[in-house]
């Protein structure tokens, strides 16, 4: 697509002349973390007003996965699921949604977390749909607990256009009907099918054998309802999340999410969260 090399060149030639090189500087410590970010990714969620985007700015000290991050449900959880996933990195969540200030939270290796607020002092040079830059930082070291801080950040970005998911429809279409047709499958100890809807380190090598199976689907049925409804959720690529109600192995209510990704065409969980409810 690029063998024509005088048009090559015209292009690095406008960029020479017209791009603007991206900017990211700055510390930031919570109480033994302390990091400079190297990498920044800035991109805009619904704010609180209708029509209003907020836009935020993620700066890490790894280098940020970004198909990844533009590919999930959830850019921001993406994005702390990549702490995870390395065991390694941190990295603090600048948000912009009033004039003047700004909140923060970071995510750090080890698991750890922290909100720390939306009222420090934010100097916003540029903020279009196009391009962020700016500062945020506290005007005095701050307290949370036993714990210290204080930061200053320091961004000049562009704001990465993310394409929205879709929302599903109740019963959750595909990836909807494919977990419900997993838990019915756990409730009849159908390995088979339930072995194609499993995330892979659920699903037992070689099968279990009949005087095994029973164990096998009891430690499934812990995890995974008794009865399912799912009532909506949304849906991009191939990632979706399906919203789901029902009752535990125990007979108590449930409600929650769960995660699944299509794999060779069959959607299958990657992780889902539930709570009790009245």
């Amino acid at each position: 697509m690029r063998g024509i090399h005088i048009v090559m060149g015209a292009a690095i030639l406008g960029l020479a002349a017209g791009a603007q090189a991206d900017e990211i500087r700055g510390t930031f410590h919570f109480g033994k973390t302390r990091f400079t970010p190297k990498d920044a990714l800035a991109f805009q969620v619904d704010g609180k007003e209708p029509g209003k985007p907020m836009t935020v700015v993620v700066l890490t000290d790894f280098k940020i996965d970004r198909p990844a991050a533009l590919a999930a449900i959830d850019t921001t959880n993406a994005i702390i699921g990549q702490i995870y996933l390395q065991q390694s990195g941190n990295a603090a969540f600048v948000t912009l949604a009033t004039e003047g200030q700004c909140g923060v939270s970071g995510f750090f290796e080890g698991f750890r977390s922290v909100g720390l607020g939306e009222r420090f002092t934010a100097k916003t040079t540029t903020s279009t749909a196009s391009r962020v830059a700016g500062t945020c930082a506290t005007d005095e070291p701050g307290k949370m607990f036993d714990d210290a801080y204080d930061f200053r950040l320091s961004y000049d970005v562009p704001v990465t256009a993310i394409p929205p998911p879709t929302a599903l429809p109740a019963g959750g279409g595909e990836p909807g009907a494919a977990y419900l047709t997993l838990v019915a499958a756990i409730q009849a100890a159908d390995f088979r099918t339930a072995s194609r809807h499993l995330p892979a380190d659920q699903v037992r090598h070689p099968a279990p054998t009949p005087s095994e199976a029973k164990d096998y689907f009891h430690g499934l049925a812990l995890n995974y309802p008794q009865t399912a409804k799912v009532t909506g959720g949304l849906v991009k690529g191939d990632l979706a999340r399906v919203e789901v109600e029902g009752v535990n192995y125990e007979g108590k209510k449930i409600k929650g999410g769960v995660a699944v990704k299509k794999t060779a065409g069959v959607w299958q969980v990657v992780d889902q969260s539930y709570f009790f409810v009245e």
